[in-house]
């Protein structure tokens, strides 16, 4: 069986290659007590038959690139069990193989209270379909605990492009983004975060956990000033970033769920349907947060009135139908400009649906690939009113007190 791939595998795939990201997605659970391992792994290798695109294997070095279905059977390693933290850490911090598959891969940190981490190869699909994914293990999980004969009888199987997204949209709307949005999908501003020069590198993860009390007050905010998360989030990375650079000409990448132009957002299948736009923002010395918040709250109101991220759906897809691959991949390296600085929300963990049966979390969050240096990216989940930041990097200690250091910053900054 061979899958077509889409724009934004091979967008991811790029990445990758011009040392943007790793293209891995990244889940971690933790729990308060044990979790079934054989159900797990049953449920786990029965995702791979519920989405065969999970069990096959990326064919890059050709004229179109595709996908190559593998039969399941011969994945010994969608499971991994450990016993220690560092085992664990470890494979948090390794990689999908998309040359061998399969596309997911699982680690549990056997313990009186377990940990689980999920990995998925963000060629397969963007956070918002991770979650999907997720979801659907945990149905798996909970059925096969309940019933050990159960199999599923339904597929995760349908179309994976994005002109999902770009049909919704006639050719005077396409043409209108493409023509008077330039800069706000593709722009370099030079702003570096704080990173070492060393050349010796490894990947690890940073996490900043705000916990329910805050979180709350954090919301109760957003509702009294009529503000997102988003937004609020956005304004204190800004102000932070602004006192460690002290700079007040600031330019953020931002990603953008396209899913939101969709009725039904249950789409069959794992894909990749997210874009990045450019925020830029004015620090005055004086401004208050409330007065970057609503800055910031103008500014993405205003995209959003503009159909926020189409204008990136459009230039991508052009570039893919208008040069071959070979031609776009040389594009890509010499016209890739995105700020240096990134946010990725990705939003709630619903915990009705991020359920394993008898088995309570703790804790949950999502967080994206693993940047190479110079680019620093800043993601964020909530789960049980818990919300998680996340900064994951290729760098070394003086990095990791960098982004320590960075944390207080952002959390200072943050509604009280």
């Amino acid at each position: 069986m061979i899958f077509k791939s889409e724009i934004f595998d091979k967008l991811q795939f790029l990445f990758e290659t011009y040392k943007f990201n790793d293209h891995n997605l990244h889940c971690i659970m933790h729990f308060n007590g044990n979790i079934n391992k054989t159900a797990l792994k049953k449920a786990l290798t029965m995702t791979l038959n519920v989405s065969p695109i999970l069990s096959s294997k990326y064919v890059e070095n050709v004229k179109e690139p595709y996908w190559e279905k593998v039969a399941s059977s011969t994945f010994k390693d969608i499971l991994t069990l450990v016993s220690t933290k560092n085992e664990f850490n470890s494979f948090i911090t390794s990689r999908i193989n998309e040359a061998t598959g399969p596309q997911v891969q699982a680690c549990l940190l056997d313990s009186s209270k377990d940990s689980l981490c999920i990995l998925m190869n963000h060629m397969i699909c963007d956070a918002a379909g991770f979650k999907e994914y997720l979801y659907l293990l945990c149905n798996l999980y909970s059925n096969i605990l309940k019933n050990p004969d159960y199999t599923a009888n339904y597929l995760l199987n349908g179309d994976r492009s994005i002109n999902i997204i770009n049909n919704k949209f006639n050719f005077k709307t396409k043409f209108k983004t493409l023509m008077f949005q330039g800069k706000e999908s593709n722009g370099f501003i030079n702003l570096n975060f704080p990173m070492s020069t060393e050349k010796e590198v490894k990947p690890f993860i940073l996490t900043h956990e705000i916990p329910e009390n805050r979180f709350l007050s954090i919301k109760k905010y957003c509702k009294n000033h009529e503000v997102t998360i988003n937004d609020v989030t956005l304004a204190a990375l800004y102000r932070a970033i602004y006192k460690l650079l002290n700079k007040n000409q600031l330019s953020i990448s931002v990603a953008v769920d396209m899913r939101k132009y969709l009725k039904d957002k249950n789409i069959n299948a794992l894909t990749n349907l997210s874009a990045t736009v450019i925020s830029n923002l004015t620090i005055e010395p004086n401004d208050t947060f409330d007065d970057t918040a609503l800055k910031v709250n103008n500014d993405m109101n205003l995209k959003k009135k503009n159909f926020i991220g189409l204008n990136a759906f459009v230039k991508i897809s052009m570039l893919f139908k208008l040069f071959s691959y070979k031609h776009a991949k040389k594009l890509l390296k010499n016209g890739f400009k995105n700020p240096l600085i990134g946010m990725t929300n990705i939003g709630i963990l619903d915990s009705k649906k991020l359920y394993f049966e008898g088995t309570q979390i703790s804790n949950a969050f999502m967080f994206g690939s693993m940047k190479y240096k110079p680019y620093f990216q800043l993601a964020l989940t909530s789960y049980n009113n818990i919300m998680t930041f996340t900064v994951n990097l290729y760098g070394n200690l003086k990095d990791k007190e960098n982004i320590e250091s960075f944390f207080i910053l952002l959390d200072e900054e943050l509604p009280k």
